[in-house]
Parts: structure tokens; sequence; C-alpha cells
């Protein structure tokens, strides 16, 4: 998936940059917060199927009824955790934890442009480290990362514009 490539490219090239000054709060996502239990996770997300990927870490996904800024999800009516992978299941809501408490939140929604969602999130934590027309990267204490990321569903040119709003840590 081209869009993780361009996340993870912007966060290495980020960790390198000497300057930034971390936001005081943590990042948060549509209210969703870095450490939230799988259970309050689950009661807001009654439609998020999860699967154990391990025997510490689950993955959640959900398809229906993902929103983020007005922006809203569309993918095939097909999606599963097994087809998660497929261009068609590139939109939704992803979600991975760790002995039951969240590191990971992206919701990606189909879509090339990131300016409002990105200024709204610029009046709640201030100057990111990285803003290009592809990435906006804010760094946060102890390595928590907020990115909002303007990319394909698939590698190359041919697939679907996203925007993957992710935070992580």
């Amino acid at each position: 998936m081209g869009v993780i490539w361009t996340v993870l490219l912007a966060l290495m090239t980020l960790s390198r940059q000497a300057n930034v000054k971390p936001p005081g709060d943590d990042f948060d996502l549509n209210s969703e917060r870095l450490g939230e239990t799988l259970t309050s996770f689950q009661s807001l997300h009654p439609k998020a199927r999860c699967i154990n990927s391990s025997k510490t870490r689950r993955d959640c996904y959900q398809w229906e009824d993902v929103s983020i800024f007005g922006l809203t999800a569309h993918p095939s009516s097909t999606c599963s955790p097994e087809k998660r992978s497929s261009a068609d299941c590139a939109e939704g809501l992803t979600a991975q934890f760790v002995d039951d408490h969240l590191v990971l939140l992206v919701y990606a929604v189909g879509g090339s442009d990131k300016k409002d969602a990105v200024a709204e999130l610029k009046k709640k934590y201030g100057t990111p480290a990285i803003d290009t027309s592809e990435a906006t990267i804010w760094m946060g204490a102890r390595a928590r990362t907020l990115s909002v990321v303007v990319g394909r569903a698939t590698d190359g040119s041919e697939g679907k514009s996203l925007i993957t709003f992710m935070i992580q840590g």
C-alpha cells in the first residue's frame, strides 16, 4: 500500500529533525486517544471486526459508517479482515491494540484535499514538523505522531486517491 510507505518515509525523516517542539497533549482522532482500551473502542465501534494477530496484538477493522472531518469512507460492501489489503477495502478504520491498549489508529477516506482537516488540526496542535501537499505530520511526546497523508490506495498512479489520518505511538 503506497500510502503506508509514504507515511513511514516521512516519519523516518521527521525523527531526524532536532528542532521540533512536541505538543503538550497527546493526539486524538475523533476523540479517541492512544492507550484507549479495546473494550472502550469496541463500545464506540460496534461494527468493527477484530482479529488476534498474535498473543498480545489485536487488529480491528471497520468499513461501515466511517467518517472524519466531514469526509466519509466508501469502501466495497464485501470488505472483511481477510480482504483488508485489497484496494477496494483501503477506505475505512483500522485500529491496532497491544495488551488491549490502542497503539495505532488510522482513518482512510477518499479524497485529495487535506487542507480543511489540516487547518483544524493546526488550531489544536500548532505548527506541524512536516507540512507538504502530500503529508502533514506532528511529532508529540513519547515518540507519538499524528499524520495526514494524501496518497494512492495502490502503488502506482492508477489507484484511488486517499487521505489517511493516523495516530501512533
